[in-house]
């Protein structure tokens, strides 16, 4: 076995057990909070934790994305670049908190409101968790943050169920995940003093551009940052925008108990791509053409989201029975409806980051710009009639574009050659 199989098995093992345990403790949250509080607050639950997870991408700046190539190109410099990306968070921070708080104190429905509130520390430590993260697995230790998630989940799943069984309102379910994110993020920040740091002044510190790297990876990251904030609106607008249109909250619940298992499983696609990452980045470097990447994305991603698709399908009553009861029988029909969102999803996932490793971020953000746009257009038009499951399937109508984009994207730009863009 070659080094580069033998590092990508190893990554891919590492995040294949991390996603399988967080994601099943996600799953396992969401029917905690479920069968405690009820379609009514799991449509609470469903709308804070999604906008905590948007919130987590504008605070993250892009900045995991960068740090891991960054150090998987220089690993000498792992803490230096961990600590420019830092810098770059910070600067950020200190205008979005804010507007996270006041956005969260002028919704008027109280325990929302509350639920939002109680979230945003969440936000705020789940985004170091994960840059942190971010350093080790640019080094190829995918394990670190999932030793961390798991010390996290292995704190929430007993807070939810303490919750539940005291029958406090739904809204101190943000203080448990708050709780669990931050004795995650203490762990793997003690490990990551020990990465190395040979430049004494972060801030002075140059790139091999002549800029400064704190500066540098700022510019780096904004495609990064527009491109997960489109990526988790694609994914969660739908959310936002039933609350819009005045859509009971119990509908809402339902519809979030139906994207729990549909975004539970996207990680896969994430968690592969993510441990390939590297090893493209690495390739990309080296001046290797992406185009049989590409082609192997197409036909892996679009094989791999149709079998669970049909296989989760033919099981959706039972299973939604199982996890939420009864009074979430019409998370039936959502569920069968959104789950042909993962042929199109895990296509675009594996896309999206080969697009990234060859320094091509700008052209995936076009993609799933425009996928944004026709998912919102979608909604807009459906919701009024359909409800919830017009939301369904804008998602499933929207993705299918998204490969089309992104397949003419990546086999027609002349510029996309294997040459890094110069930042």
């Amino acid at each position: 076995m070659s080094e580069t199989v033998r590092r990508v098995a190893q990554n891919a093992v590492w995040l294949a057990i991390g996603e399988v345990a967080v994601k099943g403790a996600l799953f396992l949250a969401a029917i905690i909070v479920a069968r405690s509080t009820g379609p009514e607050g799991m449509g609470v639950f469903s709308i804070a934790f999604a906008a905590a997870i948007l919130a987590v991408m504008v605070l993250a700046a892009g900045q995991q994305e960068v740090v891991i190539r960054e150090v998987a190109a220089t690993p000498g410099r792992a803490g230096t670049l961990l600590d420019a990306a830092r810098n770059v968070q910070n600067r950020l921070g200190r205008w979005v908190l804010p507007a996270l708080v006041v956005g969260a104190l002028m919704i008027r429905k109280q325990d929302l409101r509350l639920a939002l509130l109680a979230f945003i520390p969440y936000a705020l430590l789940r985004t170091l968790l994960v840059t942190h993260g971010a350093a080790f697995k640019g080094l190829d230790r995918m394990d670190m943050e999932v030793r961390a998630r798991g010390l996290e989940v292995m704190i929430v799943l007993p807070g939810l169920a303490a919750v539940g069984w005291a029958g406090l309102p739904v809204w101190t379910t943000g203080v448990v995940f708050s709780v669990g994110a931050g004795a995650a993020l203490i762990w793997l920040s003690i490990r990551s003093h020990n990465l190395d740091r040979p430049a004494l002044e972060t801030n002075q510190e140059e790139h091999s551009s002549g800029t400064p790297v704190w500066r540098y990876f700022r510019h780096e990251g904004l495609p990064f940052l527009a491109l997960a904030v489109a990526s988790q609106l694609l994914a969660r607008a739908d959310t936002f925008l039933l609350v819009a249109f005045k859509v009971s909250t119990q509908e809402i619940g339902f519809y979030g108990a139906a994207g729990t298992p549909v975004w539970g499983i996207v990680a896969l696609p994430i968690l592969l791509a993510v441990a390939l990452y590297p090893t493209l980045s690495r390739q990309a470097a080296a001046g290797r053409s992406p185009l049989p990447a590409v082609g192997i994305a197409i036909i892996f991603g679009g094989i791999m989201g149709s079998a669970l698709a049909v296989a989760i399908n033919a099981w959706r009553e039972p299973l939604v029975l199982l996890a939420f009861g009864s009074d979430f029988t019409p998370t039936v029909a959502l569920l069968s409806r959104l789950l042909w969102v993962l042929p199109a999803k895990f296509i675009m996932t594996f896309l999206g980051l080969i697009l990234a490793a060859w320094h091509r971020q700008h052209l995936a953000l076009v993609a799933v710009g425009a996928v944004l746009v026709l998912s919102i257009g979608l909604n807009l038009i459906w919701i009024p009639t359909m409800g919830a499951l017009g939301s369904a399937n804008a998602a499933v109508a929207a993705h299918a574009a998204g490969v089309l984009i992104l397949v003419a994207i990546a086999v027609t730009t002349p510029r996309f050659d294997g040459g890094p863009d110069e930042p």
